[in-house]
């Protein structure tokens, strides 16, 4: 039977959750925040303008019934109606439940297995409700990314027979994969966000081998395992032109969003022990601010579209990542976290702020 608790991470990999310190160059300053079959839901899709939040819902089929297997619920928030819809029920057959809504396309696209070989990307088209296989050589993914209408989708997966999660570029229209690195079998590329305003995306990478080395050491200390470097690289999606933004010493990206001139990064010092840290990094000069925040939440936070709270996947409480786990507005100004979507019987497992 399958979890839906966590993450999908390769299974040749201990997945780094929590990291140590930066580098003087990364080391934040502190500051408060400013004072297998398709079911289509009857319920119509909001009017394109705006931001929407894209939510993957995992439950079983017939309550707590394992016999018949569990499905992801492809739900959507809208911020300016403040509604959610459910607009469609995907068997659930991948290695992690993964899906997004992208209303430019009239599409969901989300990850599935095929013949017990591994997960393939595919598409739902909401006007037709019919579903197509995008793939057919990957392994596993861990990211689906939509852009613009005409630009692509950003994954981060594992083709079969690798270990590496690579940076991919998805033509929609002429279904070709550019890799970033394709040749490099040490390169993770852990994290990816992508800037619409700028047309670029970030991603978050680390060292294979030097993860390995880390997890070594711990084992023969029997210490507490730190993460290796993660560096953020900007990527220009038109020319491909890499940057990089900012290296962090044995510290972990566990999950990082962009708008505007910044990126927002969840990070730890540690593997599986410690505290989560908050940050806003410049993204033209690498600057890092820490940020105070009262919540809990490992990953997915993204800053809302007008940079006065954020909307993040956890709980109300900083002790007890459980308790009342589901996907927040914060608001810097009052301090007040409003819950949004409150999973009951099923889990979420990730969510996404998107641009109609």
């Amino acid at each position: 039977m399958k979890t839906s608790s966590f993450r999908f991470i390769i299974i040749f990999l201990l997945v780094p959750t929590l990291l140590s310190a930066c580098s003087p160059s990364s080391s934040p300053s502190t500051q408060s925040i400013p004072s297998k079959e398709v079911q289509s839901s009857k319920k119509t899709i909001p009017s394109e303008q705006g931001q929407y939040l894209s939510m993957t819902y995992t439950e079983y089929v017939n309550g707590k019934n394992t016999d018949k297997g569990m499905i992801m619920r492809v739900m959507m928030y809208d911020l300016a109606t403040k509604k959610v819809t459910k607009l469609a029920d995907i068997p659930y057959t991948s290695q992690y439940p993964l899906s997004v809504i992208s209303l430019r396309d009239h599409a969901i696209y989300y990850s599935a297995d095929v013949d017990d070989k591994g997960d393939q990307l595919f598409s739902y088209n909401l006007n037709t409700k019919k579903s197509e296989q995008l793939s057919d050589h990957l392994f596993a993914i861990n990211d689906i990314v939509p852009t613009t209408q005409q630009g692509p989708l950003i994954l981060a997966a594992v083709n079969k027979g690798e270990r590496a999660l690579k940076t991919i570029f998805y033509n929609k229209s002429s279904h070709v994969m550019q890799y970033m690195h394709n040749e490099n079998r040490d390169m993770n590329s852990w994290a990816i966000a992508y800037n619409q305003s700028k047309n670029t995306t970030y991603v978050a990478r680390y060292s294979e081998k030097e993860m390995d080395n880390q997890r070594n050491f711990a084992a023969k200390k029997q210490s507490v395992m730190l993460p290796s470097d993660y560096t953020i690289t900007e990527i220009d999606n038109s020319t491909k032109q890499e940057r990089s933004i900012i290296t962090l010493k044995n510290e972990e990206v566990s999950s990082m969003s962009s708008s505007n001139d910044q990126l927002l990064l969840v990070t730890a010092r540690f593997i599986n022990h410690g505290n989560l840290e908050y940050s806003l990094v410049d993204i033209a000069t690498g600057k890092r601010t820490k940020l105070e925040l009262p919540i809990s939440s490992r990953s997915f936070i993204y800053m809302s579209p007008d940079g006065k709270g954020i909307y993040y996947l956890g709980s109300a409480s900083q002790k007890n990542q459980e308790e009342g786990r589901g996907v927040y507005y914060y608001d810097f100004t009052s301090k007040i976290q409003t819950p949004i979507f409150i999973q009951e019987e099923g889990f979420i497992n990730n969510f996404m702020l998107l641009n109609k």
